[in-house]
């Protein structure tokens, strides 16, 4: 986010209204949206967008089509309370109209049998008045300023669609790419289920985009996606001050995926698909070596060769301690790598010490540490660790860092 707007209405010709008329209007004119595309009805879809330009309204009707041929199990629109409250100030160019907002909402989607939550993306809309009339006219107005309203792979083409046992697999290329991912998925689950030592539906929704630019503009990335080669991604919710991860996907990036070996292919999947089984489990404090570690050690037929630490404890550049989040994704080739074996490391450490369930157990204890309560995130994480271990993080990563000097110096 860059920088939260304070917007006025203009009501050149009507009489002033309130805040809380256009935000109730404002609501009114989502709930429509919502429950036309739930019903299936094009005319009134289009009613919602009666203003808008012709582009925008093809563009949508397009987008209309493409989600009606979905396993549609619920969609819905709200006007975000946590969002901005309008952002009409920063339009470059208003459109003519009686009132003009830029509204933050929240667009959520369940694909059925496949989500148990729905997911939950930001959409930034422009939204006009004219008389008594109210209209969406765009949702793209503000992506010169980052501000990006949510897109998923079906805005861009049309998906064909594979399913069975539990997993839906969206493809835009040919359907013999979609099929090996689906069987391949359906171990990935069966093989993670025999792991991971907690509860999960074993249910999933799998994106193949068609670029790596797609995929890029789907995750908003602003890093290179080059090395990896499937992701993860969930939807942030804070339902009465609760921290939940819901409308898991996962993204296999085209570019690299099919070009590596099956057995790595199959590695892939189930570390991701292990990502989604622990979505139930997070909370706000849940560190990216948390998250990495477990999907490594519960996820993985072959764990890394920790050719990265060795080559820092004989360099002395081996700090002792976890990476931080940025590391997984920002740095050279070798410093990323590092971050994963040290996260797997950590995560086979406490394994060793306190049995198989112990990565699992450190990641539910931090799960519960409330959101909304005081101290700071090593707080709750040396918290968690003493409710799960009997002993504190300083600790355990202490010990940690000197079998690992002692292994490799």
């Amino acid at each position: 986010m860059l920088i939260a707007l304070a917007g006025a209405t203009a009501a050149s010709t009507a009489r002033a209204q309130t805040p809380a008329d256009w935000h109730r209007a404002v609501q009114q004119l989502l709930e429509k949206r919502a429950r036309s595309v739930m019903a299936g009805d094009r005319a009134a879809f289009d009613a919602t967008m009666s203003l808008a330009p012709r582009a925008f309204r093809a563009a949508k009707d397009t987008w209309f089509s493409r989600m009606r041929a979905l396993p549609l199990g619920s969609y819905a629109l709200a006007l975000d309370a946590n969002g901005y409250d309008d952002l009409a100030d920063a339009l470059a160019t208003r459109p003519a109209a009686d009132e003009v907002h830029v509204a933050s909402a929240l667009e959520r989607i369940a694909l059925k049998p496949y989500d148990a939550t729905p997911s939950s993306e930001d959409l930034y809309l422009t939204i006009v008045r004219r008389g008594s009339t109210w209209s969406i006219v765009s949702d793209s107005d503000l992506d010169s300023l980052g501000l990006l309203s949510y897109r998923n792979a079906w805005d861009f083409a049309p998906v064909g669609q594979a399913s069975r046992g539990g997993v839906l697999v969206l493809y835009q290329d040919d359907r013999a790419t979609a099929l090996p991912i689906l069987s391949a998925t359906q171990t990935a689950i069966a093989y993670d289920k025999g792991r991971w030592p907690l509860s999960w539906p074993g249910r999933i929704v799998v994106i193949i985009p068609k670029s790596t630019s797609e995929l890029s503009r789907i995750l908003q990335t602003t890093f290179d996606l080059g090395p990896f080669v499937a992701f993860t991604a969930s939807s942030a919710s804070r339902p009465n001050g609760e921290y939940r991860l819901t409308g898991n996907r996962v993204y296999v990036q085209p570019g690299t995926f099919f070009s590596t070996p099956l057995a790595f292919q199959a590695d892939t999947l189930s570390h991701e698909l292990l990502h989604v089984a622990t979505r139930g489990y997070a909370g706000g404090f849940t560190p990216s070596w948390m998250d990495e570690g477990d999907a490594q050690d519960y996820g993985q037929r072959t764990l890394p060769a920790l050719v990265d630490i060795s080559a820092r404890v004989a360099n002395g550049t081996f700090t002792g301690h976890l990476p931080k989040d940025f590391e997984f994704s920002l740095g050279s080739d070798d410093d990323i790598h590092n971050s994963y074996e040290e996260a797997s490391s950590f995560v086979s450490y406490l394994m060793s010490r306190f049995g198989k369930k112990a990565g699992a157990n450190l990641y539910k204890a931090l799960g519960n540490e409330s959101p909304i309560s005081f101290g700071t995130a090593r707080y709750h994480l040396d918290h968690a660790c003493r409710a799960a271990f009997g002993v504190g993080f300083d600790a355990l990563e202490r010990a940690w860092a000197q079998k690992i000097r002692k292994e490799f110096g």
